[in-house]
C-alpha cells in the first residue's frame, strides 16, 4: 500500500507541476492553489511514509524516495515555466493548444489522484478508521473546496475593491 502511494503520489506529482510551470508563466498561479495542492499532497506523503516505517524500511530510504518527488516537481514545474511562451495572444492558436495541453494535464493529474486514493487510500482509511472513514474523507473535500471559494471570493472582493479605488481617483 505504502509503494503505491508513493507511485500515485509521483504520478500525480507529473502533469500537476508542468501544469503548475504553465500557470507560472501566464501569472495565473495562485498561493490559494499552491496552498490547496500542499494540504491535499501532505497527508498523502505522510501517511506513506508511516506506512513504509511500519514495514521496517529505513528513514533514509523513506527520506530520499519523498525528496526525489519534491526535486522532480519543482524541476518539471521549472520545465513547463521555460517551455511556456513568454507572451500568448489571447485566443491566438498558441492559446487555444496551451488550455487543451493544461486541461489534459489536470484531467491526467486527477485521474492519476483519484486512482491511486481508491485503490490505496481509502481501503487502508477503512481498514484503520472503519465506517468513519467516509465521513472524514467526504470533510476533507469539503475543506478543499470551501478554501478554493474562499480564495476566490476573496481575489473577486480585492479586485472590486481596486476597481472602484481606480475609478474614483
Amino acid at each position: 500500500v505504502a509503494m503505491s502511494m508513493w507511485l500515485g503520489v509521483t504520478l500525480d506529482a507529473i502533469p500537476e507541476s508542468m501544469m503548475m510551470g504553465f500557470m507560472a508563466k501566464q501569472q495565473r498561479l495562485t498561493k490559494v492553489l499552491v496552498v490547496s495542492i500542499f494540504i491535499a499532497n501532505f497527508p498523502e506523503a505522510f501517511s506513506g511514509s508511516i506506512l513504509m516505517k511500519s514495514h521496517k524500511m529505513q528513514s533514509w530510504k523513506i527520506m530520499l524516495m519523498w525528496s526525489l518527488i519534491f526535486l522532480g516537481t519543482g524541476l518539471l514545474t521549472l520545465l513547463g515555466w521555460v517551455m511556456m511562451p513568454d507572451k500568448v495572444a489571447h485566443f491566438s492558436l498558441t492559446d487555444k493548444a496551451m488550455a487543451i495541453i493544461t486541461g489534459v494535464m489536470e484531467g491526467v493529474a486527477g485521474g492519476a489522484m483519484m486512482a491511486m486514493i481508491s485503490t490505496a487510500m481509502l481501503p487502508e482509511a477503512f481498514h484503520g478508521a472503519g465506517i468513519l472513514s467516509g465521513l472524514l474523507f467526504v470533510s476533507g473535500f469539503l475543506v478543499s473546496v470551501a478554501i478554493e471559494g474562499c480564495g476566490i471570493f476573496l481575489s473577486c472582493h480585492v479586485s472590486r475593491h481596486l476597481v472602484s479605488q481606480a475609478e474614483s481617483c
